[in-house]
């Protein structure tokens, strides 16, 4: 069953909201050997948070996630979706994915992300149709 949800644009009070979901999905993922470096790794999300393609996804009126969402003349591009841990598993994740494919399609643009090989998220993408480009420094680029 579809997740119904909405989207606000970020605003710099977000980034408390927004890094530690960010911080608590990325950092089991680092590769093993490499240090998490924390600062780095903050600034991505600061920057994102400024970005004018972040928004929060909220869902029942409440705050659940951010996605970052880029797009050029011939692309629509997932950056970043991620989502609170107590909402994930329960079809949120799908429906903005639907609603992204849709929405390229109707563009007539391709719709592209990158994700790290060992994220669990890899096979939700797949499960809806991205299929694995270039793999490159333990990140591969998907298109639907």
């Amino acid at each position: 069953m579809p997740s119904a949800f909405d989207l606000r644009s970020a605003a710099a009070a977000d980034l408390g909201f927004c890094w530690p979901i960010y911080r608590d999905a990325m950092k089991p993922l680092a590769e093993t050997g490499l240090e998490w470096n924390e600062p780095a790794q903050h600034k991505i999300v600061e920057q994102a948070v400024a970005d004018a393609g972040t928004s929060i996804l909220r869902q029942q009126g409440a705050d659940v996630g951010w996605v970052q969402v880029g797009e050029t003349g011939h692309v629509v591009q997932l950056k970043q979706l991620f989502v609170l841990p107590e909402v994930r598993n329960r079809g949120l994740g799908t429906s903005f994915i639907e609603w992204m494919k849709e929405r390229a399609d109707r563009k007539r643009k391709d719709l592209t992300l990158e994700v790290m090989s060992n994220n669990p998220a890899r096979r939700l993408y797949e499960r809806l149709g991205f299929k694995a480009v270039t793999t490159s420094g333990g990140k591969i680029t998907m298109r639907y």
